[in-house]
């Protein structure tokens, strides 16, 4: 069955597990600056680490929702959006 995906929803994508998800591979992105060989580790190196991850989640998250807000226009216009093929099981 062929369906095409007219409207996402702004709400559910920022109220469900996906910006949780996005804050998990910053984190772990920006922890593994820890492997540099210049590092000094002490508090304050560990907490701009948590902030740039918190940081780095915000940008995404903007550029989803800007993303969203541009697919949702483009599709109110008429143009065709994503297709998805699904399989009854």
């Amino acid at each position: 069955m062929k369906v095409e995906i007219k409207k996402v929803g702004i709400m559910p994508v920022l109220f469900s597990v996906f910006p949780l998800a996005v804050f998990v591979v910053m984190l772990l992105s920006a922890f593994l600056e820890l492997f540099n060989p210049d590092v000094t580790l002490n508090m304050s190196y560990a907490v701009m680490l948590v902030l740039r991850a918190i940081e780095g989640t915000l940008l995404f998250l903007v550029a989803t929702v800007f993303f969203l807000w541009v697919y949702n226009g483009l599709c109110a216009l008429g143009i065709r959006g994503i297709h998805v093929e699904l399989e009854d099981k």
